[in-house]
């Protein structure tokens, strides 16, 4: 891998936040984030041709590729998988997915000092994507999910696999659903979306110990079907 940091390009399009970054190794060179309202696809690539000026780089220099996978907006999500793939394809740098609880997780874990970190966003339909997360000195591992379910389930089930312990409940779906703070669970940092300097952390620690999926492994995490199916019995005209 050389002696040089590798330059990361991160984005994460999983909520109403089109977050991008760029990296030299740990250091974080630019991140810029934007307000997408769902209209990702117009947002992620004039932000990366921005940031790349600002970092005055080009798209050659990058060495490695994060993106967030979700659970999210299937839209999102969709968007921001199938430009890292094509950028991967396309430069022949290698895509490592981040899921984005994960990445709001480790953000969480920045500014909170819980024990228990539960990242939860919006699934939309009165639903929540939620996992859990326990913390070990530096380490977070998971211990629940992800998963998608009603507020009120999903507060039962964090609320039971740490034991009644308070957690720190971080994410857009706290916002949006705010009865998920319950007894014994204490809201934590209130982080509206993943961060891509965060994607790039995680995905610099990936590739240094060379756990690179092949491209066609690159998907989105969806959790559940999406509204937009086709319907099981063909229509006859």
């Amino acid at each position: 891998m050389g002696t040089a940091a590798p330059h990361i390009l991160a984005f994460d399009t999983s909520a109403q936040l089109t977050s991008l970054a760029l990296c030299a190794g740990p250091r974080v060179l630019v991140e810029e984030h934007a307000a997408s309202d769902g209209k990702h696809a117009e947002a992620l690539l004039p932000q990366l041709q921005e940031a790349l000026s600002r970092a005055g780089l080009s798209l050659s220099d990058v060495d490695v590729i994060g993106v967030g996978i979700g659970p999210g907006s299937f839209t999102g999500v969709r968007v921001g998988v199938a430009t890292a793939k094509g950028l991967g394809l396309a430069l022949q740098k290698p895509v490592i997915p981040v899921v984005s609880l994960a990445a709001l997780a480790h953000e969480a874990a920045e500014s909170t000092v819980a024990s228990w970190i539960a990242p939860c966003l919006d699934a939309y339909k009165g639903e929540v994507f939620a996992a859990l997360y326990e913390r070990t000195g530096a380490e977070l591992t998971l211990r629940l999910g992800p998963f998608h379910a009603a507020p009120a389930v999903v507060r039962a089930r964090l609320a039971a696999e740490s034991g009644g312990a308070a957690l720190a409940l971080v994410g857009g779906g706290l916002g949006r659903y705010p009865e998920l703070a319950g007894d014994g669970i204490a809201h934590g940092p209130l982080l509206s979306a993943p961060r891509a300097s965060v994607v790039a952390r995680l995905a610099l620690a990936a590739y240094e110990r060379a756990d690179i999926p092949p491209l066609s492994k690159v998907a989105p995490l969806y959790l559940r079907d999406s509204d937009a199916q086709l319907p099981k019995t063909p229509l006859r005209l």
